[in-house]
């Protein structure tokens, strides 16, 4: 964004997707910008289910943020990697995970979800 657009609409997007990432999940969540364009969000006690509804209504609130900045004529799209935590995991595993899904994700050509369950196999 920041290349394209300059660091102003660049930050101005960051600080959209960091609304747009906190309006969709629940008080007891966590959320953080980890690098660039990268965020990781922690979900407590969600489950399968509940894990992939947040991440959909984060890939849906995205949508919002090129109005909010004032480029709706670029879209601005979420790739999300889920890791859900599984038996005998440390948090390094689980990060490793969700980054290996969220490259899956971007390679299956982006705004998109892919998650594994544990040390499991893919889905979305």
């Amino acid at each position: 964004m920041s290349d394209t657009f300059g660091h102003a609409i660049g930050d101005a997007v960051l600080q959209e997707m960091g609304s747009a990432i906190r309006n969709s999940i629940r008080e007891s969540d966590l959320a953080a910008r980890i690098g660039g364009e990268e965020f990781a969000v922690f979900l407590v006690e969600a489950g399968r289910d509940k894990t992939l509804e947040i991440a959909e209504r984060i890939r849906q609130n995205m949508r919002g943020v090129r109005r909010a900045v004032g480029i709706e004529d670029r879209e601005i799209t979420v790739s999300i990697g889920i890791c859900v935590h599984g038996p005998g995991q440390t948090l390094n595993d689980i990060l490793l995970r969700a980054d290996q899904n969220l490259y899956v994700a971007k390679n299956r050509g982006r705004d998109c979800i892919v998650a594994t369950t544990g040390f499991g196999p893919v889905f979305a």
